[in-house]
């Protein structure tokens, strides 16, 4: 039976919640549904795991970890993997590549990871950058405070008519304000608020107040987490939502590679969100690069160090670094939603760089984009009103809400599921998986055998999957045992370790052909002593690799 996913708005706390018990109820053979823990205000922290469970647990199986709405406004990641179970579930048994992936892989998806954000950003005019819990003021402070003053549903801009004020309509539209040149004097200027109310009796021109919710969970992290980071919190990991998060993945050491789902911008980031590419490993560095790049090939969205731009050298604590910093996983943070490419905005110059008047031709052309893809909706007219504290005020602006910030509900953002999903299963493909080939018993004497086979990994990555997790110590090596039930090893140890597979990453391709930095497969012998017809069975463990299992018959 389909899952009923619809694409004309983001899902509350409530329908979220019953979308995925309904998954795991109508897929009990394919899903199961656990909290991870619970957020700031109580609410549930839904994990679904996906995987064939007939072919094992999801424990004994590579996995592959996605995560959504880490912030409280970027409701579209969560819609991505709402839309990424739906293609799982139902593809099983039908889609050649989904079974494949569900009978060797396990799927981790957290599609809100900070309930209780988004559902005051879904359910309340108010806009908030991530968690509800006070920080670092329990009171809220003098000055303008965010408010829908107009009671239309919506918290815009307000233009104030003023003398000295910073800005200007643009000559080229008028829905647009644009910043005083030096030399202007003359005509009608503004200055511009959020719209809202002023509290207190601030002296002079009214400032905005900083706002009560001043956490931001994904700079609570503990790699190269400090205090002064804005919104970092008062130590790693204080907060309930990051605590699950790191919790759950310390405890699946299975995970080998991840994505986390925020907005927007049409760019995936990868480690280090503090630190120059040549501070990272270069094998590493060679291993998000390539998954990156085949990103871009399936969305169409730039790959990008997340120092680089859109995030700055100055943003510590975030999630990707810690999970490849502290574990050695690799993954990446896709920024969904590109409205700006879309409207052919040039985004090879950094924001900061850009003249006024490249910042105007960027608007007109967001304007003219929204025009005619979204039927004006994206944009409220400037609209009269008697404010109580300013007089005559303009209330307009952008719609932040379901048209910057996260993908128009409708076809657009359904497109954004689609091409999220493709590279997510892309991800899926790359993770390690040991298989058992060429398994034999050979007859040496009355009663001893030569039992042969080869250990191999079939994924892209190795089993130990980046060689920062080599260097902290992150995963353990392959452990390989031989049974033989009512009999004994006389050559080979029954149970040893046999460090780590290379996978496909390790062929480097040259001008002078192709040369492997490992071995990809490893053949290993026993002599065993045990009566002709015993079971002789073979596993091999690896925590990211999987676990492997063959029998042969001795005879």
């Amino acid at each position: 039976m389909p899952l009923d996913l619809v694409f004309d708005h983001f899902y509350t706390y409530g329908e979220l919640t019953r979308y995925l018990e309904e998954a795991a109820a109508q897929y009990p053979a394919l899903a199961s549904l656990q909290s991870v823990g619970k957020s700031f205000e109580g609410r549930e922290i839904w994990c679904l795991t996906i995987t064939n469970q007939a072919s094992g647990p999801d424990t004994a199986k590579p996995a592959v970890y996605f995560d959504g709405n880490i912030h409280a406004g970027e409701v579209t990641g969560s819609h991505v993997c709402l839309y990424t179970i739906k293609q799982l579930l139902e593809g099983y048994g039908t889609d050649p590549e989904i079974t494949y992936l569900l009978d060797t892989r396990a799927f981790y998806i957290l599609p809100r990871v900070n309930p209780d954000g988004a559902e005051m950003y879904l359910t309340t005019p108010f806009m908030l950058r991530s968690s509800v819990r006070p920080y670092p003021e329990p009171e809220e402070k003098e000055g303008l405070r965010a408010e829908d003053i107009n009671g239309d549903g919506l918290i815009l801009q307000m233009r104030v008519p003023d003398p000295n004020g910073p800005w200007k309509v643009s000559d080229r539209d008028p829905r647009l304000m644009v910043l005083r040149r030096p030399d202007d004097y003359k005509g009608q200027f503004y200055r511009v608020y959020p719209e809202g109310r002023v509290y207190g009796h601030p002296e002079g021109t009214p400032k905005v107040a900083p706002s009560r919710f001043g956490l931001d969970i994904n700079r609570n992290f503990p790699a190269n987490w400090r205090i002064e980071q804005s919104g970092a919190g008062p130590y790693p990991l204080s907060e309930p939502e990051t605590r699950a998060l790191a919790e759950f993945i310390i405890n699946h050491l299975n995970i080998s590679t991840f994505q986390a789902y925020h907005t927007s911008g049409g760019v995936i980031y990868r480690p280090f969100c503090t630190k120059p590419d040549s501070d990272m490993i270069p094998a590493d560095l060679a291993l998000f690069r390539a998954i990156g790049l085949r990103g871009q090939e399936i969305t169409g969205y730039k790959p990008l160090p997340a120092s680089h731009g859109g995030l700055g050298a100055s943003r510590a604590g975030i999630f990707i670094d810690w999970v490849y910093e502290h574990r050695g996983i690799i993954g990446f943070s896709t920024e969904l939603w590109d409205m700006a490419g879309r409207a052919d905005v040039n985004k090879d110059k950094e924001w900061r760089d850009k003249t006024p008047q490249d910042i105007e031709e960027d608007e007109l052309k967001l304007l003219k984009w929204q025009d005619e893809h979204l039927g004006g909706r994206g944009f409220v007219p400037w609209t009269g009103f008697d404010h109580p504290d300013f007089g005559y005020v303009e209330i307009g602006g952008w719609v932040q809400k379901t048209v910057r910030q996260n993908a128009p509900p409708g076809p657009l953002l359904e497109d954004e599921c689609q091409r999220s999903h493709r590279f997510a299963i892309s991800m899926a493909l790359t993770t390690p998986r040991l298989v058992w080939s060429d398994v034999t018993a050979t007859p040496v004497a009355p009663g001893v055998f030569r039992v042969a086979a080869t250990l191999r990994n079939e994924g892209y990555l190795a089993t130990y999957v980046t060689q920062q997790a080599l260097r902290i110590n992150a995963v353990k090596p392959v452990k390989v045992t031989l049974s033989v039930p009512g009999g004994e090893v006389l050559s080979g140890r029954a149970e040893k370790e046999i460090g780590h597979l290379e996978g496909r990453a390790s062929v480097v391709a040259g001008p002078w052909g192709a040369r492997m930095s490992g071995d990809q497969e490893r053949p290993l012998v026993w002599v065993v002593k045990a009566p002709a017809g015993s079971m002789v069975e073979l596993t091999a463990a690896s925590e990211r690799g999987g676990t492997a299992r063959a029998t042969v018959t001795l005879g």
